[in-house]
C-alpha cells in the first residue's frame, strides 16, 4: 500500500482529488473497491469497516477529506493536500479543526485474518489486521524489541513555538501506543522505558534555524534491563528543535528511551498481564506477573 502510495507521489502533478487518490492507490495496491466520495467514506461503505487503532494502510477520514495512514506512531498521513500530494501529520492544527477523524480498514484484509478464504485478497492472508484478534493471533507476532522506540519527529505548527504549544505536541506524540509495543515483551525491550505522570517544557529557545525546550518530567516508573524502579523522580531534560519551514517546526524526541504516559502504559501492561495470565501461555513467567502487577498497581495509585 505505502508503495503504491509513493509511486502515486511521484506524479506530484497529478490533479486528483483526495478520494480519487485514495481509490487510484488501493486500486494500484491490489485491493479493489467502488469509487465512493470521502464523506460517503465517512459516513461508512461496505468495503471498510471501522476500527479504533489505525495502522499504516487504513484510512482516515474526515467529513470532506480522506487520506491513508503511513505511521500511526507520528499520526501521519498521505493524501492529495493543498500543497500538492503528499504527508502531512492529522494531529496537526488544521486537521485538529476539522474534527476527530474517523479510521477504516479494508474490509476484505479483515476477512483474511479471519480465515475467509473467498473473501481474502492476495498477499494479505498473513497480517494481523483486526483489531479484535485472539491472544493466541497476538502471540505469533513477530516483533523485535529493538524496534520499539517512542515517536521520534513531531510537527509543531507554529512560527515561533511557545512553551505550551510545544508540550500539547509533545502529550500528543506520546499518547499513541508505539507500534508493536503490545506485542512485545517489556522485560525485553533494548532501551529504557520511562513511563510519566506529568511532562510539561519549562523553556523554549529558538536561534536561527535551531532550538532547544527544557522538558520537565515526573515519572512515578522506569523499567531497564528487566529491573523496574518503582520511586517517583523529577528530572529535566534538553531536547532539540529544527526549522521545518516558516510556519513550523520539528520537535525531536530523544532516541535513548521510550516515553510513555502513564494512562498508555497501563493499557499496555495490562494487556501484557493478561497474556501471561493464560495458562496455556509458555512464556508465563511468576517472577514477570508479579513485577506487571507491581507496576500497574503503582501506577493506578499514583
Amino acid at each position: 500500500m505505502i508503495g503504491a502510495a509513493l509511486e502515486s507521489r511521484g506524479r506530484g502533478r497529478s490533479k486528483l482529488d483526495c478520494s480519487h487518490l485514495v481509490h487510484t492507490v488501493y486500486q494500484r495496491a491490489g485491493f479493489p473497491y467502488s469509487y465512493v466520495s470521502s464523506s460517503d467514506l465517512y459516513a461508512g461503505v461496505d468495503e471498510f469497516q471501522p476500527v479504533t487503532r489505525p495502522q499504516a494502510g487504513d484510512l482516515v477520514v474526515w467529513p470532506g477529506h480522506v487520506g491513508i495512514v503511513v505511521n500511526p506512531s507520528q499520526n501521519t498521513f498521505f493524501s492529495a493536500l493543498r500543497s500538492g500530494i503528499g504527508v502531512e501529520s492529522y494531529s496537526g492544527s488544521y486537521w485538529r479543526e476539522r474534527g476527530v477523524p474517523r479510521f477504516y480498514r479494508y474490509a476484505k484484509a479483515i476477512a483474511a485474518n479471519r480465515g475467509d478464504s473467498e473473501a481474502a485478497s492476495p498477499g494479505v492472508t498473513q497480517a494481523v489486521l483486526d483489531d479484535s484478534v485472539n491472544t493466541q493471533a497476538i502471540s505469533t507476532v513477530d516483533v523485535n524489541p529493538a524496534d520499539i522506540q517512542s515517536p521520534r519527529v513531531q510537527i509543531i505548527d507554529s512560527a515561533r513555538p511557545q512553551a505550551r504549544e510545544v508540550t500539547q505536541a509533545i502529550l500528543l506524540a506520546l499518547s499513541v501506543n508505539p507500534e508493536g509495543f503490545e506485542e512485545s515483551d517489556v522485560f525485553k525491550l533494548a532501551r529504557p522505558l520511562i513511563v510519566f505522570s506529568r511532562l510539561e517544557v519549562r523553556a523554549v529557545k529558538v536561534h536561527g534555524d535551531q532550538g532547544q525546550i527544557q522538558v520537565r518530567i515526573t515519572a512515578p516508573l522506569r523499567l531497564a534491563r528487566g529491573q523496574t524502579k518503582l520511586t517517583k523522580r523529577q528530572e529535566t531534560q534538553t531536547w532539540s528543535l529544527r526549522r521545518r519551514d516558516q510556519k513550523s517546526w520539528e520537535l525531536l524526541i530523544p532516541h535513548d528511551a521510550v516515553y510513555l504516559s502513564r494512562d498508555t502504559a497501563v493499557r499496555i501492561l495490562a494487556h501484557q498481564l493478561a497474556l501471561l495470565a493464560d495458562t496455556g501461555s509458555p512464556s508465563a513467567n511468576p517472577h514477570q506477573k508479579s513485577q506487571l502487577a507491581q507496576m500497574l498497581n503503582s501506577l493506578l495509585m499514583e
